[in-house]
Order: C-alpha cells, then structure tokens, then sequence
C-alpha cells in the first residue's frame, strides 16, 4: 500500500527515471556490465530517495483567503486574496497554486513559486469581474509541491470556500414626483403618481367649465356663492412591479443583455418605492417574487429580500406571461402598477391591461429587444430589412395599445440608462397621445422615445 502510494508521488519525469533505471540494470545483468547497472541503480534510487525526503520534510501548509468585496453589482471589478504559509523541515522546488474560480468572475488563477525555503508566507492576488448576475463559490485552493529536481510532487487541496454575490446593477432614483397635469375636472394630481384610495370630498369655488352635477347646494346656499365638489385622492401607497423574465421576450450578451436591463432597472424602482413607504410587490414570468409581506414594517429588510431574490433570479422558459398576469391581477391593493417588459403578443398586452384595475396608475417601459441583439445576430434576420420593419410595427402597436389605456409608456433601447427611461415619466404627465423625443434635461440617449398617456 505504501509503495503504491509512493509510486503515485512520482512526476512523469520521475517515472522516466524509474523505469529507464529498470531497463538498465536488466540490461546491463545480460551483457555483464557491472558499471553499466550501477548507473541504472542510480537512476532507480534517485527517484525512491525523494519520495522519502518529501514524506520526510512534513510540509505544513496553511491558507487564509478572501474576496474583496464579496458583494459587488454587476460588471463591478473584485480582488481575490490568498495568504500562504509553509513550514518544511527540508528545502523544496517548487510550489504550485491553482484557486477554483467559476467561468462566471473570470479565469482560475495558477501562480508558481520557485525555491521558497523552508519557511515562508506569501499574500497573492488576483483580479476578478461579477460578469454574470448570481451567487458564486470560489475556492477551494489547490496547492502542488515538487522536490528540487521535479522528481516527485505532491497535491493538497484546502477545504474552505468563499462566497460572491453579483447583484443586479442598482441605480440611484429620486422620488418619481406628481404629473401636475390637469383633467377635465381642472384639479391638479395628486401629490405621488399612481397614488388611489378612498375619495375626499372637499369644496371649491365654481371655475367656467365645472360639471354642473358637481355642484355642492348645501355650500352654495350656506356661503352665497356657487361652490362644486372637488375630488381629490387619499394616499394608500401601493406599487405592483411585473418583470419580464421569459428568455424568448429577451436579447443580448453578458451584461448587455437586455434581461439585465430590465432586472437592475426592477430592482432600482423596487428600492425606490420601498425608500418611499410604497407597499411593494414583484412578479416575475412564474408569479409572485413575494416580497410584499415586509416592505410596510422593516424597509432594509425588504430591500435586503428585493436584491437577494433579483440575484437568484434566471430566465423562464415560458413563453407567456399568464402566470404573471394571473397574480399581478389578483392583488387587490396595488394602486400603482409598473411593467417592465420585453417582445409581447398580442395575448400578453390584452392581459397586460385586464391586470390593471381601473382606477390605477399604469407604468410600462417596453424593451425594443432587437437593439440589444448583436449585429446579425437579431431574432428574424432578413436581408431586405423586413423583419427589423415588423419588430418596429409590434413595438409601435403595443405603445398605442397600452397609451389607449391610459398607460405612460416609455420604449427603451439599447444605451438608454435605467436614469433616463425612469426620468422620462415625470415629463409624461398632462401630455397628449403621440410619441415624442426624451427631453434632453432628462439626460435621454437619442433614439429612445416615449409614449405619453391620453390626456383626461
């Protein structure tokens, strides 16, 4: 069992040796040459000698390691650390690290060290990139030494392990501010967008085009005057966010894909409205994320839950958004409704609709996917430019269905930040129908545009 074990110490140069040693001495025993099988002893004995010195030595290996910071956004750098020590009672050739590091944060790092001594410490690092959104293990560390002549070697492979978390990229928004856009009734909205609950019946003084129904008799005779009734909304500050997660309704690589947009820019409006005391529910293509039961008592938790569910969060392989629909239809409280969505079907933007209650405020920023595809690689390539002409009327019919509605709409392309389309809604309120350029104080990326929603 020894021998064996030995034997499995040797390097390929030193099973060379071994072997080459045998033939000799055979050799050599046939044709009588005593000096002959003594060189083949030697080339025998060399590589038995350090299997024995290195089982001898007592190598004492000993390793700390960390990731700096072990929690980064996406495309965010990171350094790995490992610190080394070594304690051998004779001297040794070479030492060989290799760490595991998944595809995902970059390549495995291997670094040699030649003639270390018989005491030592070394700190390595080595860089790394969150290139893909999730949780990854890196480690453990593998560690080779051979003897001074590269005879034998011998691996040991530490246990500990540490943990990346690459989040979606979080984008810092500010409070998405009231329209201020006037309705047939002439008031001004109220003071958060999409803000519905229970009406407060106040009084106004009578303005040239009220309704005459609105009249308030009981204060008009009281004060003399012709009062109306004006209605404004009481705060029940609710949000329901939908994400698309189908891969089919999604394009794109790596970081560019346009999933990714759509996550970070979930996640950053999620974190926004929690910041804000919104009531917060995410659903995704196979129902709820189920968030919603700690957003109205403990906000970092929430926002802690937000990041961490988003994180683990991978693409569907549905193809409808039925069952996100079905749930985002069925919570009652939402008052503010946000779609964050890529390629949909006719189905899926009727039952868009049908999932926002009547009285709700209605948010979408619809992806044109086939600008986040790489060139020649779009889903229905055609030569004559056809296929990228029927993506642009399914994009356009979508926008004039969701606007009909009464929805803000705005379309994103690729190189629009998640700032500008969500800067762009502000600039939407008491706007006509009719597509329209973002305006350059919201920092828009040319090419992008924005549906308004119909005027009231």
């Amino acid at each position: 069992m020894k021998g064996s074990r030995g034997f499995r110490l040797l390097t390929l140069r030193g099973r060379l040796m071994f072997a080459l040693g045998i033939v000799v001495v055979i050799v050599a025993m046939f044709a009588g040459q005593r000096d002959v099988m003594r060189l083949g002893m030697f080339l025998i004995a060399l590589p038995v000698v350090a299997v024995i010195l290195i089982s001898v030595a007592r190598l004492r290996l000993s390793s700390r390691r960390s990731i700096v910071p072990h929690q980064v956004q996406l495309g965010t750098p990171m350094v790995g650390r490992i610190r080394l020590s070594l304690e051998s009672r004779l001297p040794i050739g070479v030492v060989l690290l290799e760490d595991q590091v998944p595809g995902e944060l970059g390549q495995q790092p291997r670094f040699s060290i030649d003639r270390p001594g018989l005491s030592w410490e070394r700190e390595i690092e080595y860089p790394l990139l969150g290139r893909v959104r999730g949780r990854w293990r890196c480690g453990p560390l593998s560690v080779r030494t051979t003897d001074p002549f590269g005879l034998v070697s011998r691996d040991q492979r530490f246990t500990a392990t540490t943990e990346v978390m690459v989040t979606p990229q979080i984008v810092h928004l500010t409070p998405l501010a009231a329209s201020g856009g006037a309705g047939r009734s002439g008031e001004s909205q109220p003071h958060r967008i999409g803000v519905v609950g229970a009406d407060d019946v106040l009084i106004r003084e009578y303005r040239p085009g009220d309704d005459v129904r609105r009249v308030h008799w009981r204060s008009t005779a009281r004060r003399g005057d012709l009062m109306v009734r004006r209605e404004e909304q009481a705060w029940d500050p609710a949000a329901r966010i939908l994400l698309d997660s189908r891969a089919a309704a999604h394009a794109g690589a790596g970081v560019f894909n346009s999933l990714e947009w759509a996550v970070s820019a979930v996640a950053s409006m999620g974190l926004r409205f929690i910041e804000d005391g919104y009531r917060t529910s995410v659903f995704e293509a196979d129902g709820s994320l189920e968030i919603d039961s700690l957003s109205g008592t403990n906000r970092q938790a929430s926002s802690d839950l937000l990041i961490s569910r988003l994180t683990d969060l991978r693409s569907r392989r549905t193809y409808s958004l039925r069952y996100a629909l079905e749930s985002l239809g069925a919570e009652q409280g939402g008052e503010l409704v946000i779609a964050v969505v890529g390629r949909l079907t006719a189905d899926d933007a009727h039952g868009l609709l049908r999932a926002k209650h009547s009285r709700a405020t209605g948010l979408a920023m619809l992806i044109d996917v086939d600008s986040f595809a790489p060139a020649g690689h779009a889903q229905d390539p055609d030569p004559t430019n056809a296929g990228a002409g029927r993506a642009r009327d399914d994009v356009d019919a979508t926008v004039r269905l969701l606007r009909g509605d009464g929805w803000r709409v705005v379309v994103v392309t690729r190189g629009m930040s998640v700032a500008d389309a969500w800067a762009a809604f502000g600039t939407l309120g008491g706007r006509r129908s009719g597509t329209m350029p973002i305006p350059a104080a919201a920092g828009a990326v040319a090419g992008g545009t924005v549906a308004g929603e119909a005027a009231s």
